[in-house]
């Protein structure tokens, strides 16, 4: 074969044949980075225009005497001591139960279910649950507790509002444990960790801070719920520390004076919700700084 008949190579494209397309995946990219940010920035708009309204309207009521006298009648200086510590006292009622049920169902479907008719059963159930209005649970616990009771409690409002923690508990520490790579898993089983110790030591931790924020927003929302207390704790103008007996609540009383025709009251609710918001915020910090740390090794 002469030299001549050798078919020389094709050149490849010359570079400035991609740069249309390279051009218009660079303006797509900015595009959508830009869509994000926007949207990103709506909603935090959105969050500090509210935060902003209710400081503006509730900064007003602030005093000592929120903190320090229980609610009175019109004219005298009123508070909402115990309704604060009433708050308190349910979040960590409804904590103690919906926490450690919901964390424990979300490893089951997680970590233990095949994805049998069983597991398709639970997870359809807990989200049939997470999407029950809060009147509806709030009836429930009224016919299931209150009513054999014969009265109204604190341990009736703080099971309602478990009821309402669990799926969402559940769903979120489903989530977190299946974004953990399953080389966690497969390693630690392969230094010779039982499965209990795998789940504790490894998979748990690498899980830990979606887990925290799926129980933020658990407690965000069980702290404002109404309708539910309104059939089970019914609220008290006392301070009362017993959960046997009708129990305070700060959103009860936002609700009794938000609706009312007086100003002085209309003032201390905006002041309730200001505390109300501060309450979610300073746990939310609290939680996220201690659990910011990493974990020692064992």
């Amino acid at each position: 074969m002469t030299a001549s008949a050798i078919t020389p190579p094709t050149d490849p494209p010359p570079f400035s044949s991609g740069r249309p397309k390279n051009r218009l995946s660079r303006y797509t990219n900015l595009l959508a980075k830009s869509a994000c940010f926007l949207s990103a920035l709506l909603a935090l708009s959105v969050l500090f225009l509210i935060l902003s309204f209710i400081l503006y309207r509730g900064i007003g009521g602030l005093s000592l005497n929120l903190f320090t006298k229980l609610p009175g009648p019109v004219g005298a200086p009123i508070g909402m001591e115990n309704c604060i510590l009433g708050t308190l006292i349910l979040i960590a009622i409804s904590s103690a139960i919906g926490v450690p049920v919901g964390m424990l169902c979300g490893i089951y479907l997680a970590e233990y279910s095949r994805g049998g008719f069983f597991a398709h059963t639970v997870r359809l159930l807990v989200d049939v649950i997470a999407g029950t209005p809060s009147i509806v649970v709030g009836v429930l616990g009224y016919e299931l507790i209150v009513v054999p009771s014969g009265h109204f409690s604190g341990w009736a409002g703080g099971a309602a509002l478990a009821f309402l923690m669990c799926p969402i508990v559940a769903r979120t520490t489903e989530d977190m444990l299946r974004l953990v790579p399953r080389a966690y898993r497969e390693g630690s089983i392969g230094v010779g960790a039982s499965t209990s110790q795998t789940l504790f030591r490894v998979v748990l931790p690498a899980a830990r801070s979606g887990i925290i924020t799926g129980l933020m927003l658990a407690i965000a929302r069980v702290a404002g719920e109404t309708a539910p207390l309104l059939f089970t704790a019914l609220g008290n103008d006392q301070l009362v520390l017993n959960p046997n007996q009708p129990f305070p609540s700060l959103t009860l009383q936002i609700f009794k004076y938000a609706t009312s025709a007086e100003d002085q009251w209309r003032q201390q609710a905006w002041a309730g919700m200001l505390v109300l918001v501060s309450i979610i915020v300073l746990l939310s910090a609290a939680v996220r700084y201690t659990t910011r740390r990493p974990l020692r090794a064992r």
